[in-house]
């Protein structure tokens, strides 16, 4: 479970649904703000988690993503495909050491995703996967105070010269063991922070303590969703599905075909300078707000979307 928002003080925490902006609309808007502007806290223990080790993991990773491995202590971002060229997943890996690897996925997809990495394993026994599920949960600060508020609970340098962006490194936060992966979903400069269950209230409670003097804020599903789509950043069973190959998706900077082939490379490969693209716009509105979920495909070139969607109202 993970909350979807926060509800102000003396207010009941209770949606009233409505066809126009709900009562979640400001808390939400005070929730992004608070992000935006200096540091929020939020709960990502729902993402599915794995581990990958063995002295072939480097090998079975790169034949099922696109993009090329990361090296010790940093992370990738890549998209899965199947065997037609579509998208079947996207991960966020991270390398522990030379045979070690952390991934984080979609947890709706989890089951097809196990079932996926074991139909591919290899059968020597050289590649062993943990589904770690539950066994980590995870918080998430993100804004442009998250730094200076990590480094007044870790003895570690995370400077940004130290800590660089989309590095990786098992570090202690307010005493606990966590594994801290510099990169968030809402867009801002940000960690993700994952422990065991028995840390997470110690690492929260401190979070937020050392967090006041900054206005911290607490956010939940909602906002984020709300933050990443105002940074492009798409998500599973929205924008990425397996219906799409991943330059539709506007994944192709992941997408590494120079290296050696992986599952969906051939039929792909041909589809690189496909016409159609994954664009974000703008609708406006003043108390009722479009929901999405609906592919709309416009015959314009790039750059010009904004324009047609304006002149054709």
């Amino acid at each position: 479970e993970t909350p979807l928002w926060f509800a102000p003080k003396g207010k009941e925490p209770k949606d009233i649904l409505s066809f126009h902006r709900s009562n979640d609309f400001l808390p939400i808007q005070n929730e992004v703000m608070g992000v935006r502007n200096s540091v929020g806290v939020t709960d990502i223990s729902n993402f599915a988690k794995y581990k990958f080790s063995g002295l072939d993991a480097e090998n079975f990773l790169s034949n099922l993503m696109t993009n090329l491995m990361p090296k010790v202590g940093r992370i990738i971002l890549t998209p899965m495909l199947n065997h037609q060229g579509k998208v079947i997943g996207d991960f966020t890996i991270a390398r522990q050491d030379q045979n070690s690897f952390y991934m984080w996925g979609s947890q709706n997809a989890q089951k097809h995703h196990i079932r996926w990495f074991l139909k591919n394993l290899p059968k020597n026994g050289s590649v062993d996967i943990e589904c770690i599920d539950q066994k980590l949960c995870g918080l998430s600060i993100a804004g442009p105070k998250s730094r200076e508020l990590l480094s007044s609970l870790v003895d570690e340098d995370i400077s940004k010269e130290n800590f660089k962006f989309m590095n990786f490194k098992i570090m202690n936060v307010a005493g606990a063991p966590c594994l801290v992966n510099k990169l968030t979903f809402t867009g801002d400069l940000g960690y993700e922070i994952w422990m065991e269950p028995s840390y997470q209230r110690r690492v929260y409670t401190n979070i937020k303590s050392a967090g006041e003097k900054h206005g911290i804020v607490d956010f939940g599903v909602r906002a984020l969703l709300s933050m990443r789509l105002e940074k492009n950043f798409p998500t599973w069973g929205r924008e990425l599905r397996p219906i799409y190959n991943p330059f539709e998706c506007g994944l192709e900077r992941f997408v590494k075909l120079e290296k050696n082939t992986f599952i969906g490379s051939k039929e792909i490969r041909n589809e690189e300078n496909q016409k159609l693209s994954r664009v974000t716009f703008v609708i406006d509105a003043k108390d009722a707000d479009v929901m999405g979920d609906e592919p709309i495909w416009a015959k314009v070139p790039r750059g010009e979307f904004t324009k047609a969607i304006s002149e054709s109202k």
